[in-house]
């Protein structure tokens, strides 16, 4: 995140992060992690970074990082990008959901995102990250720092199969942000 910096603990830098938002809240993660990550073509090529701490610490992977309080998934990944590389995007839809349980019992899920390119050239944050650039298709089959997931996602030729919606529900459930992603229907 922008005006702070992740930091964990635990074995293996798997343990709960506490991260610094930009209200200057502080955030301890439980048990359960909730993140984003989008893939953000360009032409031929796939927008990937490399972490400076975690599992994939010196891998290319998607940009993204955790979902804050009082933000949807679709702002959150924006956001994430955003703040990493300097790349603005907007969604165009869900394209996969990764679900784990780590080692320490955390249960970590990733929604995953195929994002517009909209405008800027990647640069590094210089907190999260080491680097960030635009990599074409011989990068993705090339090189052995590619972490399978980008590769197997950047390769397929998957388009979103779940796209953001409008939706008013009749009463008033309490939210202040509400947006459904759904399948999108063949238009006759």
């Amino acid at each position: 995140m922008k005006t702070g910096e992740a930091v964990s603990s635990g074995p293996e830098g798997l343990g709960a992060p506490r991260v610094f938002l930009e209200r200057s809240e502080t955030v301890t993660r439980s048990g359960v992690w909730l993140g984003v990550g989008g893939l953000v073509r360009r032409g031929d090529s796939v927008l990937a970074v490399k972490k400076r701490y975690g599992a994939t610490k010196g891998l290319w992977t998607m940009p993204g990082g955790f979902v804050a309080p009082g933000e949807t998934l679709d702002e959150a990944v924006v956001r994430e990008i955003r703040e990493e590389t300097g790349v603005e995007t907007a969604v165009c839809g869900v394209i996969a959901v990764r679900t784990g349980v780590l080692r320490t019992g955390v249960s970590d899920n990733l929604v995953l995102f195929s994002m517009k390119y909209l405008s800027g050239e990647p640069e590094p944050d210089g907190r999260e990250l080491s680097e960030a650039r635009f990599l074409s298709r011989e990068d993705l089959l090339e090189d052995p720092t590619v972490t399978e997931l980008l590769r197997t996602l950047a390769l397929s030729e998957t388009t979103a199969s779940l796209v953001p919606g409008a939706f008013h529900p009749r009463r008033d459930f309490g939210y202040r942000s509400y947006k459904i992603f759904r399948e999108e229907r063949a238009k006759t």
